[in-house]
């Protein structure tokens, strides 16, 4: 499985489609907007090599809960600031999740509002702990306030400086090949 690290502040073409185009017209804030454009933009581009396809003609489709899919691949995006991971497998639902260390957010209260138990001491580790659920949730295909899947095996990433990163998938320990 190969995980891409995206930094979203660096200059790139855009590619959206026009429903695309006009989500990212509606974002207040400009940093926002581009982040998003390109994280969206750098998506299609990977997707593109994995499908053997123009990355302007990937079609979308979305499950239940919002995740997309592209057929021919099993892909997952997450992003944070100014920066991204996509996850990407060619037959294995997969899931990644990417979060700021932020020492002002409660994030031991929003486990236990999820579920959580049993939760470390650290900051750091509470927010590895947030990003191991978000990615299991994700890999599932469910609803954050529902318990994961039982089949799901996550683990911890490399992530930039000052981040938490977890990746996950059904059925399979996660071997990470790193791109970016």
């Amino acid at each position: 499985m190969d995980v891409w690290t995206i930094a979203l502040d660096a200059p790139r073409a855009v590619i959206l489609s026009t429903e695309e185009q006009a989500r990212a017209a509606r974002f207040h804030f400009e940093r926002d907007r581009i982040h998003w454009t390109h994280a969206r933009s750098a998506l299609r581009a990977i997707l593109a090599t994995y499908v053997n396809a123009p990355a302007g003609d990937l079609r979308f489709v979305y499950g239940p809960h919002g995740k997309p899919a592209v057929d021919g691949v099993e892909f997952n995006m997450s992003h944070s600031r100014g920066w991204a991971l996509i996850a990407v497998t060619r037959d294995v639902p997969v899931g990644v999740d990417l979060e700021v260390i932020r020492e002002n957010v409660d994030i031991a209260k929003l486990l236990r509002r999820i579920g959580e138990t049993d939760l470390p001491e650290s900051t750091r580790e509470l927010f590895h702990a947030w990003t191991r659920r978000e990615a299991k949730t994700k890999a599932s295909g469910g609803a954050l306030m529902e318990r994961p899947a039982g089949d799901v095996c996550v683990v911890d990433i490399d992530a930039p400086e000052g981040f938490a990163a977890s990746l996950a998938l059904r059925g399979f320990e996660p071997e990470v090949r790193y791109r970016s």
